[in-house]
């Protein structure tokens, strides 16, 4: 009877471990504590250049996304561009527009997701007004975690 009450508790173990919702640990992304941030979209008549750039996220979060998620561009600190998500073609992308003075400062990019209550934040770009709105290079599928 020990026995089978012992193998019965591995055998649960073993299922909740293996199990896909599971948000912790090697097999996913640890919850947090973030609360939605208050990103606000900037008024882009305050700068004298944008750059709007489809922002796809990467295939590790991708399973933790949903219609609740934002993320915000930023220059020194300051909020340049705000996105929420849209799921196209079952793939999620933020359609971001990022305002500036000037080129080639650094963006950052901080994108919360609702799933996981967590913010991620990376270092992006530099600035360039004449970046094409789609592609297939770093800046279109940014890495917030590192593998």
């Amino acid at each position: 009877m020990k026995k089978s009450i012992l193998a019965i508790a591995a055998l649960a173990l073993m299922a909740w471990g293996c199990s896909s919702d599971d948000l912790s640990g090697p097999a996913g992304i640890p919850e947090g504590t973030d609360a939605r941030p208050t990103w606000q979209v900037p008024n882009f008549d305050l700068y004298e250049q944008t750059m709007s750039v489809e922002v796809l996220l990467q295939d590790t979060l991708a399973k933790y996304a949903s219609e609740q998620d934002i993320i915000a561009a930023t220059i020194n600190n300051e909020v340049r561009g705000v996105a929420t998500a849209q799921l196209v073609d079952d793939q999620w992308q933020f359609s971001l527009i990022v305002g500036s003075n000037e080129s080639g400062v650094n963006v950052g990019l901080s994108y919360y997701c609702d799933k996981l209550h967590r913010i991620f934040t990376t270092s992006w770009t530099t600035f360039d007004a004449n970046t094409a709105p789609m592609g297939t290079d770093g800046i279109y599928k940014p890495q917030f975690i590192k593998k």
